[in-house]
């Protein structure tokens, strides 16, 4: 810790604001769709927003304004990416008890229907995760029970009519809200906020995040890339010390993502990571099994199967850290061309 934070948790993603900066549409669309007086008392809700737009934020305190007489329940993708692995959670956090392994799904829906006997509003996020497995049939399940509403949250889909089968889409049904990436002056208004909470007085200068909020509209870049800056200094956070630690920023961004993950799917990151400093703009799919393959031998660990790595592959691109390009048959047969994304030159301008 050094001199100049005083609490780090504001500066981290996982920390909720009591206000949400210039999301008061996004909060009124919420609250007018859960309305008592309207017709349909609790509806689906499908929220889109590219990364680092602030939609588990607002969804996660959207659930505090229930009352208690609504039970709300919240399960991420990420860690849960089965309908078994949400059943049990929801189970957990209806009941209070550990469901563990070893049990049919039927039977988990089931003990989800008894127990459900209030009002209910369940929370997806990062659904996409659960699409890649039974994520369809989890959702026909909770789209299907009584006085129950289900709100998925999504980075990569603006709809996911596409995604679900027809049955599936037509018991969902949900409206949509998006969710736009923050303008430059709304990310520096966010930093700005967040630096008055953790950091000492006087000790970020406005070109610092100034500097941050015009490279990048992904607040859990800037939060991470403002931290490090933070510990990198005693003094201040000036724009030369921002600089100094731009890219040590996003590595820890990059970190912080992959926690969640397996040791595979940093090494198969850092297997990209390698291929392009080696002046590859763009490596085949096949290329990068192959190094990973070999930096596991290097390492003395057993390598995933090529279909899991293409699996894992997949992940990393829902987490918006590469991109690929899908090329079925022809001279490169079935195979996907795959690159870092380029976090640092997607920010809007302020006119749009």
């Amino acid at each position: 810790m050094t001199d100049i934070i005083d609490t780090a948790d504001p500066l981290t993603r996982t920390y909720l604001p009591a206000q949400l900066i210039d999301r008061e549409s996004e909060q009124e669309t919420l609250s007018e769709a859960f309305a008592a007086d309207t017709e349909t008392r609790l509806q689906h809700i499908h929220i889109y927003g590219p990364r680092g737009t602030g939609k588990t934020h607002l969804v996660k305190q959207f659930l505090t304004t229930f009352p208690s007489t609504v039970t709300t329940c919240y399960v991420s993708g990420r860690p849960h990416d089965t309908q078994y692995k949400v059943l049990e959670r929801l189970l957990q956090q209806l009941t209070g008890e550990r469901v563990g392994t070893g049990h049919h799904v039927s039977g988990l829906q089931r003990r989800i229907e008894q127990t459900l006997t209030l009002e209910t509003v369940i929370v997806l996020d990062e659904v996409d995760f659960l699409l890649l497995n039974d994520g369809d049939d989890l959702l026909y399940f909770l789209t299907r029970l009584e006085n129950t509403a289900v709100i998925t949250v999504s980075a990569n889909h603006r709809s996911l009519e596409s995604e679900l089968d027809a049955r599936t889409y037509s018991s969902f049904q949900p409206q949509v809200l998006t969710l736009n990436p923050c303008t430059p002056s709304q990310v520096e208004q966010i930093l700005s906020e967040r630096a008055r909470r953790a950091l000492e007085p006087q000790s970020v200068e406005r070109t610092a995040l100034s500097r941050i909020a015009s490279t990048t509209p992904n607040i859990a870049i800037c939060l991470s890339w403002l931290r490090v800056a933070a510990e990198a200094t005693d003094d201040a956070v000036t724009r030369d010390v921002v600089d100094e630690v731009q890219y040590t920023g996003y590595a820890e961004y990059v970190s912080e993502l992959l926690d969640e993950f397996t040791p595979h799917h940093r090494r198969l990151y850092e297997t990209i990571e390698l291929l392009e400093q080696n002046e590859s703009e763009t490596s085949l799919s096949g290329t990068v099994y192959d190094t990973y393959r070999e930096r596991c031998s290097d390492t003395d660990v057993r390598p995933l199967s090529e279909r899991r790595t293409s699996d894992f592959l997949t992940h990393l691109e829902l987490l918006g850290l590469i991109e690929a390009d899908y090329h079925y048959g022809g001279r490169k047969g079935k195979t996907r061309e795959i690159r870092l994304v380029d976090w640092n030159s997607d920010n809007p301008s302020e006119e749009e």
